[in-house]
């Protein structure tokens, strides 16, 4: 056999996808087993290419990993449709797999594949956290170079950055109507603005804005065709001190990414011991009624980071992943 061919004369792949359901499920439960796999299962192996297929805007939970990222459209999705764990409520289960063989049958013409995961996404295993056990992860994230450029060209180096996550959806229960409220008080306190850059991150239709445009907004960065809404999310928190928000994906990657939070919602456990594998530090306001008061939060937040500089604890400064991933130097096509 010629290096890098099987028998019948075709490279080796693996495929990963469709991911249909949620971020964080994406994120924290199923893309961390492509570094893993890199790293472990199929290491020092060049001949193992990896096809990813998800939304566009989520590229780069895979990035410089991934050999081809190819783009996921569903008509209706977060319209008609609506990402719900590991599943898309509203997508049938027929229409699901369609979309998961046509994938393979695509690339099997051109690749011997492998390895075809996606997750099961049937009554009782779409709700499944441990689909995939945590051995098999590794929670290594590296965006394409892109999305660190963007991100460095619009936010200045200097200061730390504080990430505010005003997860904010229409019809949600666990929505907090005091955003507004909270930024017009944070724009009073001209002192922690001379101090600190504060950066609102979320994703259009489920996030709270600063109606008066006072604030870095992460959706503001126009992207590329080599970066992605999820890119940028990483980048910058790669380069942050603090994180401040409601229980979401954001908070979660942040302690994935070992910046203290403070995050309140229903949730506890789930979002302090579930989701903080690395055991990054988080204070966790327990707010069933999602009706805490902005001051209070703005002084619990004031008094976090002025805790964590006295501990010696300042900015992670601005660098690049160039050399994480270094067996997967291309662009990553999307065919």
């Amino acid at each position: 056999m010629i290096r890098g061919l099987h028998v019948d004369g075709k490279k080796n792949a693996v495929l990963m996808g469709p991911f249909v359901g949620e971020l964080y499920w994406e994120g924290g439960r199923f893309a961390p087993l492509l570094p893993h796999m890199i790293k472990k299962e199929y290491k020092n192996r060049k001949d193992v290419s990896y096809i990813i297929l998800t939304r566009k805007e989520r590229f780069d939970l895979y990035g410089k990993y991934a050999d081809i990222l190819v783009p996921l459209k569903i008509p209706g999705d977060y319209e008609t449709l609506s990402p719900n764990c590991f599943r898309l409520n509203g997508l049938k289960g027929v229409q699901y797999h369609e979309i998961a063989n046509k994938f393979k049958n695509k690339y099997s013409k051109r690749f011997n594949i492998l390895k075809h995961i996606y997750p099961d996404v049937t009554r009782g295993q779409y709700v499944n956290k441990n689909q995939y056990h945590r051995s098999k992860m590794k929670f290594l994230y590296a965006p394409r170079n892109a999305n660190y450029k963007l991100v460095n060209n619009y936010i200045p180096n200097g200061k730390p950055i504080i990430v505010l996550a005003p997860r904010f959806r229409k019809g949600f229960k666990r929505n907090w109507k005091n955003w507004q409220r909270f930024y017009d008080l944070l724009w009073r306190r001209k002192d922690l603005l001379k101090e600190f850059t504060f950066v609102v991150c979320g994703k259009k239709g489920e996030y709270k804005p600063d109606k008066f445009d006072r604030f870095y907004d992460m959706t503001k960065i126009e992207l590329t065709d080599n970066s992605s809404l999820v890119g940028i999310l990483l980048a910058i928190l790669e380069r942050s001190f603090f994180t401040f928000g409601s229980q979401s994906a954001i908070p979660n990657f942040s302690l994935l990414y070992g910046v203290d939070v403070l995050e309140f919602g229903c949730q506890k456990s789930l979002h302090t011991r579930t989701y903080n594998v690395n055991n990054t530090p988080i204070t966790f306001i327990e707010d069933r009624k999602y009706s805490s008061d902005p001051k209070e939060m703005l002084s619990r937040l004031e008094k976090l980071i002025r805790r964590k500089q006295k501990h010696g604890r300042t900015i992670i400064q601005s660098k690049s992943r160039q050399s994480v991933v270094t067996s997967k130097q291309q662009t990553n096509p999307t065919s």
